[in-house]
């Protein structure tokens, strides 16, 4: 009897080992494929890169510091953003328009009751900054109806 199952475990180990190798031999066959594959994708991500790096400008982080930087240093008081809106001879609601914000929000710059977050402030010097026939495209564009124009308001 211990013969037997002396015979029955040697074969159960025997046929066991025989598919542990042959599972071993696909998860291999696999790995390296898996493998093939990665090296191949670092190598198309470092192509891409060096065609990013040639179609962007040398030093764009200087220019988005910069950018940030000024609108640190610019100052944003309720009587400066009324000079500026009635400069540009623009109602509450159409000067709202242009900064993609709301007439209200608008009010409560010009009342002091808040102050505009940084993405507006950007967006305000912009529209300080911005020249007389840029003013007159965004306008038509965003679809605000000027009055007067622009010319003739900043010329007085």
């Amino acid at each position: 009897m211990a013969n037997i199952q002396q015979l029955l475990n040697d074969e159960i180990r025997r046929l066991a080992r025989k598919e542990v190798i042959a599972l071993e031999k696909e998860y291999k066959s696999q790995l390296v494929d898996l493998r093939k594959n990665v090296s191949e994708l670092k190598n198309r991500v470092k192509v891409l890169e060096k065609q990013l790096s040639k179609l962007q400008p040398a030093e764009p982080e200087k220019i988005i510091e910069a950018a940030e930087e000024s609108a640190k240093t610019f100052r944003v008081t309720p009587n400066r953003i009324i000079k500026w809106r009635t400069a540009l001879g623009l109602k509450r609601a159409q000067y709202a328009r242009l900064l993609g914000v709301s007439p209200l929000s608008v009010a409560h710059w010009e009342d002091g009751k808040s102050a505009p977050r940084d993405a507006q402030k950007r967006r305000i010097a912009q529209l300080r900054d911005m020249g007389k026939r840029e003013l007159t495209q965004l306008c038509k564009e965003q679809g605000v109806v000027l009055k007067k124009s622009p010319v003739d308001s900043a010329e007085k």
